[in-house]
């Protein structure tokens, strides 16, 4: 007879449904304000007055609870490699240690969040006029959800594994306040920052969602510090989710899950591999172009994995294709993503830095094309070598049919660039027309339309980019104690040894490939952007290169084995052994370092677009 689950367990369901519907309904409801005044606006000439402070709340509410809920369905954009290769025991020991360490910053940001929300009820916004308590409160209810949620994910470990998880992380604990007791009484002078990386990458290793991991490291840094109010941790939190333009994010991660849902990416993939297919190596090649469109769709790597990994699955197994060369040409075409416009990527790097998103968006055209033609020609001399078959044979009447059903699917970056490039709208004001351009496409698509079967992937994109969001706040509080505790400077003058700027650059690439596979590739971004960017421009290189060489470099490290996490979930999704996928997967990274070593070479590759549109 089966045991009956806990009566908390239903309850908990409920709450995580209610918390769901309330994230999405967040997400919709911004969507139709931020439409509706910029169609106000340019049709009307009369905007809607109260829609950034309408938008500021929903952003909070959107993110903090949004994060909790996508928290409970899965582990959490945590770093799961190391674990995932223990004994079942010692796995749960060290899931318990990330899960307590999770709970511990969640419980001590909300020990400090009352003076910050009294802050908050004091001021106002500025044409509603009601509280900013409004906005603040969605942060409370967010850390408490996600130490419930962590809670019940540490019951099913089993009550051995969470008292020996508890036992390690108190221990943790207890080192650092002996280290703090130390440093005021003069007996250490070791800077703090150097045992909070010790704990981060403790927490790192441990399964701690990555977002908490740099909210461990920034709020243990001021703890052991101990010279600033401890209300900089909620605070930090807050403002780093504050900016207009991060809402785009949600938006544009609606906007590539409609395109899923109306089968637009699938005939955009289609398209490609009636073109190219017929090649030697062609269904590898026809993996490239489909990763570039779809890209052009999504912004979002694990998006171009899934479905790009997904569609072209069968036809290389029809045709006889190794899975390991399938999943290392998936992973190393999805690498280049981020440099493909509109990219999430580059919206964070925007958020978090003073270059333009709409430069971004224009610069980065030709450098994915190199990187894809860089992939391309590696495709190329493996298929030769290994001799891999060609795909089906050319059809020109098949081939030319494919182009019309395809050409909607492009839409998407058509809507957003143009809007950028005409000084239409902002980046998330054209990310709002790419959203309603996917509903029509829906509605065109299904004329049946059913939101039980369009729901999960709406619902899944809302919570990815809530957990986005929470991580670009928590990476706020760790630049600042990374700023106050001088890495920047001491980064500087590090690289201030190579007076030559191509130098920098090429040592700049590599560094960040290794940052990109070791720290993952958002939380990579938000960490070393803020701190290379002002070393580039003082090495007199154009900060707009170096921010797209930033992105590309990443992008590879996120996808590289052995350590990249992008690379694992490129196995998982087309079934390739991770082992055997190694040595292709570092032949086409090889190819890829390449192409972007020409990009840094020549500057003009990626910034005559933006000179050319006026936006450089």
């Amino acid at each position: 007879m089966t045991a009956r689950p806990p009566a908390w367990t239903g309850i908990l369901d409920r709450v995580a449904m209610a918390n769901e519907a309330l994230v999405f309904a967040a997400v919709v409801v911004n969507l139709v304000i931020t439409f509706s005044n910029t169609f106000a606006r340019y049709a009307l000439n009369a905007g809607v007055p109260w829609a950034a402070d309408a938008t500021t709340i929903l952003l909070s509410c959107l993110a903090f609870p949004g994060a909790a809920a996508f928290f409970r369905r899965s582990d959490g954009m945590a770093y799961t490699a190391v674990i995932d290769r223990l004994r079942p025991f010692s796995q749960s020991t060290f899931r318990a240690v990330g899960l307590w360490l999770l709970i511990g910053v969640c419980g001590f940001s909300l020990y400090v969040f009352p003076p910050f929300f009294k802050s908050q009820i004091g001021q106002n916004l500025p044409v509603l006029g009601i509280s900013h308590a409004f906005v603040g409160m969605w942060l409370a209810v967010g850390l408490t959800l996600m130490i419930v949620y962590a809670v019940e994910k540490l019951a099913r470990l089993g009550r051995t594994n969470a008292l020996l998880g508890l036992g390690a992380v108190v221990a943790i604990g207890v080192l650092a306040l002996v280290f703090r007791w130390a440093y005021f009484e003069g007996l250490i002078d070791t800077d703090p920052l150097l045992p909070t990386l010790v704990v981060i990458v403790i927490a790192f290793l441990a399964g701690t969602p990555v977002a908490f991991v740099l909210a461990v490291g920034g709020a243990l840094y001021f703890v052991l510090k101990g010279d600033v109010p401890m209300t900089i941790i909620p605070a930090a939190y807050q403002a780093g989710i504050g900016g207009f333009l991060l809402l785009s994010i949600p938006f544009f991660m609606l906007a590539g899950a409609l395109m899923d849902i109306s089968g637009m990416a699938k005939r955009l993939v289609d398209m490609v591999q009636h073109w190219v297919g017929h090649w030697t190596g062609g269904l590898l090649m026809s993996t490239v172009g489909a990763t570039y469109m779809f890209s052009m769709v999504s912004g979002v790597k694990a998006a171009d994995i899934s479905t790009v990994g997904t569609i072209m699955k069968k036809p290389m197994e029809e045709h006889g294709y190794p899975p390991t060369e399938f999943a290392a040409v998936l992973a190393a075409s999805v690498a280049m993503a981020d440099s493909v416009p509109p990219s999430v990527a580059m919206l964070i790097l925007g958020s978090v830095s003073t270059l333009s998103v709409g430069a971004l968006f224009v610069a980065g055209f030709f450098p994915a094309a190199i990187l894809a033609m860089s992939l391309l020609i590696a495709v190329a001399i493996r298929a030769r070598i290994k001799g891999f078959r060609r795909g089906p044979p050319f059809n020109l009447r098949r081939a030319m049919g494919s182009l019309l059903p395809a050409v909607p699917a492009l839409g998407v970056p058509i809507i957003v660039i143009g809007a950028l490039v005409g000084g239409v709208a902002s980046p998330t004001e054209a990310a709002s027309f790419a959203v309603v351009y996917g509903v029509v496409a829906v509605a065109y698509a299904h004329r049946s339309f059913e939101m039980k079967v369009a729901w999960p992937a709406l619902r899944d994109a809302t919570l990815v980019s809530a957990m986005v969001l929470v991580m670009i706040g928590t990476a706020h509080l760790l630049v600042q104690a990374i700023v106050i505790a001088g890495l920047g400077r001491t980064l500087a003058e590090a690289f201030a040894v190579f007076n030559n700027p191509t130098i920098f650059l090429l040592v700049s690439v590599l560094a960040l490939v290794v940052i990109g596979f070791v720290l993952e590739g958002f939380p990579a971004i938000l960490v070393t952007a803020p701190i290379l960017l002002p070393v580039a421009e003082r090495m007199g290189v154009d900060p707009l290169q170096f921010g797209m060489l930033l992105l590309v470099a990443i992008g590879i490290g996120v996808m590289m084995p052995p350590v990249g996490l992008g690379y694992y979930i490129t196995c998982a999704v087309t079934g390739a052994p991770v082992n055997a996928t190694m040595r292709p997967s570092w032949i086409y990274n090889i190819f890829l370092i390449l192409g972007l070593m020409v990009v840094a070479l020549v500057p003009e590759i990626t910034l005559w677009l933006p000179k050319q549109l006026g936006l450089h």
